[in-house]
């Protein structure tokens, strides 16, 4: 076995369980090479669809075991909204709390606590407002029958925009780090992952991401341009707040990082409810 193919594999392996790190409510160890941080970066997106999965896998098993109420559904939505606060986005709610509290102690202040709840009351919201959609309708015709054929790749409607948000969000992650300069006070290891991604790797990233939402925001054959339109205002949002927040920070931070990746994930939601009835009959 070549041993240089046997280290770069490695570096991957470790470079995977860093992005994991820096990305879930882990320990704050800095273990691993510097080379290591530096190919985290370009996990943060597998990262978010591997969230994503997760979010509507719970989602799922909730609705068949809880159901719903008047077609609500109350429990799979709060399921959801728990893992995300407590888990798969909790460092990025941390980060928000961070820039819009400023807290200088580990105490959380009053603005702190109503910014949790704010968010947490916004995202429950849109979790309820995620349409069932249809299979297949008047308007589809064999566009349905085609996308269909994907499998567990192409899942109800109702399971799309869980997918898609983490990974944006994550993205726009991704994307902060290579907006502007660090800040002087930012760790090791957010500079080290800001040195290893570079401007095409993200539109790439960006490229597959809008594929896959143009995949799942279609309903049928003209609703393409809809996708398209999500996921260009969502790198508009995630560019926008990155380099805001940098102004203010004096350069990213991991807060600045965590809280664009934060926003991006709303602004999709926002984005993808306010024209889900446009694309799918429900």
């Amino acid at each position: 076995m070549n041993p240089n193919k046997e280290i770069h594999d490695r570096n991957h392996l470790s470079a995977i369980r860093l992005a994991g790190r820096f990305l879930l409510p882990f320990r704050e160890d800095q273990f691993g090479a510097d080379a290591d941080w530096r190919l985290a970066g370009r996990w943060l997106i597998v990262w978010g669809l591997l969230i994503g999965i997760l979010y509507a896998a719970v989602f799922r098993m909730t609705w068949r075991f809880f159901g719903e109420y008047q077609y609500i559904r109350f429990v799979p939505a709060a399921c959801v909204l728990a893992i995300d606060l407590a888990f798969g986005g909790y460092r990025l709610l941390a980060a928000f709390i961070s820039v819009v509290a400023r807290p200088q102690t580990g105490t959380l202040t009053l603005p702190g606590v109503l910014a949790v709840v704010l968010i947490a009351l916004v995202k429950y919201a849109m979790l309820l407002s995620i349409p069932t959609g249809v299979a297949r309708s008047m308007e589809s015709g064999e566009w349905s029958d085609w996308l269909t054929r994907f499998g567990i790749l192409y899942p109800q409607a109702i399971y799309r925009p869980l997918v898609l948000m983490p990974l944006w969000g994550r993205w726009a992650m991704t994307l902060a780090l290579s907006i502007g300069r660090c800040a002087p006070e930012s760790s090791s290891r957010l500079r080290d992952m800001a040195a290893g991604v570079r401007l095409p790797l993200i539109m790439t990233y960006w490229l597959l991401g809008a594929a896959l939402t143009v995949l799942y925001s279609s309903g049928a054959p003209h609703s393409v341009a809809r996708g398209t339109v999500i996921a260009l205002l969502v790198m508009v949002a995630a560019y926008a707040t990155s380099f805001i927040l940098a102004r203010r920070h004096g350069g990213q931070t991991e807060v600045t990082v965590g809280a664009t990746g934060l926003v991006s994930e709303i602004a999709f939601l926002a984005l993808y409810l306010s024209i889900s009835s446009r694309i799918y009959w429900y």
